[in-house]
């Protein structure tokens, strides 16, 4: 651990700034998917009037995707009980619809609040929904630091929307 530390006065009023507000309106990559911004690069699956499903356009693996309130959202605590409750019956929807069109061996689901504090570079709220496979690291990823997507991006799109019924609506 560390053996120093360091106090500086001036940090804390930088720290505890309220800095969440700071990105509505000013370009978020989701709210502008949501808006259906044809400047704004997405691969949406799905979307009503509480949230969407994107497919993330830089993944940690073939089928990741993202549960996303289509209202600007930072917190958990800030969702309603709608939104929740519509993530969490999401979430199952989002696995179904992994499980049958790839073939994991397991997933991963986690929560980002809050961007780059919280290890995201989006403030808006979302889910990932991650996909993992057998020996999904090889000799680029130990050894180079670059990820290798075994599968073309709008491929995997096509076989997703195939079968995104399974996620609800049309």
């Amino acid at each position: 651990m560390f053996k120093n530390f360091l106090f500086p006065n001036s940090r804390m009023k930088y720290v505890k700034k309220n800095h969440e507000n700071e990105c509505k309106d000013c370009g978020c990559i989701f709210c502008n998917i949501a808006k259906d911004d044809p400047k704004t690069p997405t691969k949406k699956l799905y979307q009503d009037d509480t949230l969407m499903v994107v497919m993330n356009i830089y993944p940690y693996n073939v089928g990741h995707l993202q549960i996303v309130p289509v209202r600007h959202v930072v917190w958990f605590d800030e969702l309603t009980k709608k939104e929740r409750v519509a993530i969490v019956e999401m979430i199952n929807k989002t696995v179904k619809l992994i499980r049958k069109v790839e073939t994991p061996v397991a997933m991963n689901i986690g929560l980002n609040m809050a961007g780059d504090c919280a290890g995201g570079s989006i403030t808006h709220l979302h889910v990932h929904v991650v996909p993992r496979y057998k020996r999904d690291f090889g000799f680029m990823e130990v050894t180079n630091s670059t990820r290798v997507i075994v599968e073309p991006i709008e491929e995997t799109y096509k076989k997703l929307m195939k079968n995104a019924k399974i996620l609800g609506g049309k």
